[in-house]
């Protein structure tokens, strides 16, 4: 999958509509990343409402786009 590919598909998610959208600003793929996975791990504590769907479907996104990271390639996905 291509940073394209994988930005494309990210922006049609659940998690991603509740998440900071930091990339809005910046159009970086490490910020949307970061931004997934900030979510996740809040939804995964129940602190925002994601359906577990939902939240694995972001979760899988993470792990298939860990490798076109920067700065996240060796951050540990715990909450999965």
């Amino acid at each position: 999958m291509t940073k394209e590919e994988a930005t494309k598909k990210a922006h049609q998610m659940s998690a991603y509509l509740e998440s900071e959208q930091a990339d809005e600003q910046t159009h970086d793929f490490d910020d949307l990343w970061q931004s997934l996975y900030d979510i996740c791990q809040l939804a995964t504590y129940g602190i925002v409402e994601l359906t577990p769907e939902e939240i694995n479907e972001a979760i899988d996104w993470l792990k298939e786009t860990q490798s076109l990271t920067k700065l996240y390639q060796t951050t540990e996905i715990y909450f999965s």
